[in-house]
């Protein structure tokens, strides 16, 4: 029977509980460009909360190249790209977020955050009932292997289709979702929280394709360059070598391959990872030593779909 106020004036208020409401999540990235990787970024985080709840912090000069993305808004910076700026002030604006959302998942615009499909259908799913107040995701390069082809400029499907395998880093180890305000150092690969990890992983795309990479690094390395502070380990990080970048990928085919989500898990080397991490007493930052593991493991079909 219809809940109509002439039904509730006879019989008194409805006894029936009312639906929960939905919780609202944001997401929130920083960028310099708007091609590339950031369209399946858009695409994705935009699928699962809406393009409205969209964030992405840009610098200065380049707010104009996502004037026809659609987004819940652009933050532009009155810098050149800054590590040590752009953590400081997502921090910040993730807790203005959490003023009027629920949850802000924080990642880079080359990073997915997936859920363990047997834990929830989908991420967005997973953040409707999970209630812990900040989650670590277990982070992975997902990697171009030989005779996997290149991907396209702009790929018509979904990219992970043409990839296999992704391999352990604990650098990606990151608090990716949050639900009280957090404070990010160092690339946000470090919180002012110790790592608490769930059914979550990150999947980092810098590594998916050569040509990609080597196109996005030396957009980075123009960005960069605009910035007379830029440290010199950042600038080589960025360098867009292609011996370099291409004897990297070869050397990660002879690891052994896994299947199965089970091995997405890698239960001892995270618990090393967590022995490693400290509180750092002069900033209040939980720290610990950042490795990849020899392996490759094999990316669930469940996810091949999404991105």
């Amino acid at each position: 029977m219809a809940d109509t106020k002439a039904a509730r004036g006879a019989t008194g208020p409805s006894q029936e509980c009312p639906p929960e409401m939905e919780k609202r999540v944001a997401v929130i990235t920083d960028a310099v460009a708007a091609d590339f990787i950031f369209p399946i970024w858009q695409r994705y985080y935009g699928g699962l909360f809406g393009h409205n709840n969209l964030f992405v912090v840009t610098y200065a000069g380049l707010a104009g190249r996502f004037r026809d993305c659609a987004l819940g808004g652009v933050i532009e910076l009155p810098v050149a790209y800054d590590d040590e700026i752009r953590h400081a002030i997502v921090s910040h604006l993730v807790a203005a977020l959490l003023v009027t959302y629920d949850t802000v998942v924080r990642v880079d615009a080359d990073e997915f955050l997936v859920v363990d499909p047997r834990a929830s259908a989908s991420l967005a799913d997973f953040l409707q009932t999970d209630e812990a107040p900040y989650l670590t995701a277990r982070g992975f390069d997902v990697i171009q292997l030989t005779g996997e082809p290149a991907l396209a400029a702009v790929p018509a499907a979904p990219i992970l289709s043409e990839r296999r395998f992704a391999y352990p880093n604990t650098a990606l180890n990151k608090t990716t979702v949050v639900r009280t305000p957090v404070r990010w150092e160092g690339g946000f690969h470090c919180a002012d929280v110790y790592p608490r990890f769930g059914p979550l992983f990150l999947l980092h795309m810098k590594r998916i394709d050569i040509g990609w990479q080597l196109a996005w690094f030396r957009r980075m390395t123009e960005n960069i360059s605009a910035n007379p502070k830029a440290e010199n380990y950042l600038k080589d990080y960025y360098a867009p070598d292609e011996v370099r970048i291409r004897d990297y990928h070869a050397g990660v085919e002879n690891r052994t391959r896994l299947a199965g989500i089970e091995s997405w898990y890698r239960e001892a080397f995270t618990a090393d990872f967590l022995a490693h991490t400290q509180l750092t007493p002069h900033n209040g930052i939980y720290q610990s030593r950042f490795d990849h593991e020899d392996v490759l493991c094999e990316i669930v079909p469940e996810w091949k779909a999404l991105i």
